[in-house]
């Protein structure tokens, strides 16, 4: 929906130029300077290209959980082992649980990344914080989720 938008307007944009700077007829009843369309089109032009490098990235070592979001988070976050009380692989539906796809929030479930599918790895954190992690490798993550709480000292519950 967003891209059907997004393409919609550069096609209107293009046009109202076309018809203002070729044709010289005015599209509508006030309309816009040519600078002002220019702009539009460019500022949607980088909305399509932020829309298509979205890129989650979400790796496991001993020292916890490790993520980016280009090009929403550039810098490398961290989530420490200690900081996990439980976790589980869980299936979700993006849409109803958090409103869509990229970074999202809801009060019940917290914070998602995500940007395609509808499994996910739900942390619970000891802060009470809970965050999913979108995945197309479920067995993948759970494995590395055992062997990073398996180097970490005290009780850890898992589902």
């Amino acid at each position: 929906m967003i891209l059907g938008s997004i393409v919609t307007v550069i096609v209107f944009n293009i046009y109202a130029l076309y018809m203002q700077i070729v044709k010289g007829i005015q599209v509508g009843n006030s309309p816009a300077p040519n600078v002002v369309m220019i702009g539009v089109i460019v500022a949607m032009l980088i909305a399509i290209w932020v829309f298509f490098s979205m890129k989650l990235e979400v790796w496991i070592d001993k020292d916890g959980i490790h993520y980016r979001f280009f090009p929403m988070i550039f810098k490398n976050k961290i989530i420490s082992n200690v900081e996990i009380q439980r976790f589980e692989i869980r299936k979700y539906n993006p849409l109803l649980d958090y409103g869509g796809w990229g970074i999202k929030k809801r009060f019940k479930w917290g914070r998602a990344y995500n940007v395609s599918g509808n499994i996910g790895l739900q942390l619970y954190l000891k802060n009470g914080k809970k965050v999913l992690f979108g995945t197309q490798r479920s067995q993948a993550i759970m494995y590395a989720m055992d062997e990073m709480m398996k180097s970490k000292t005290g009780n850890f519950k898992y589902q």
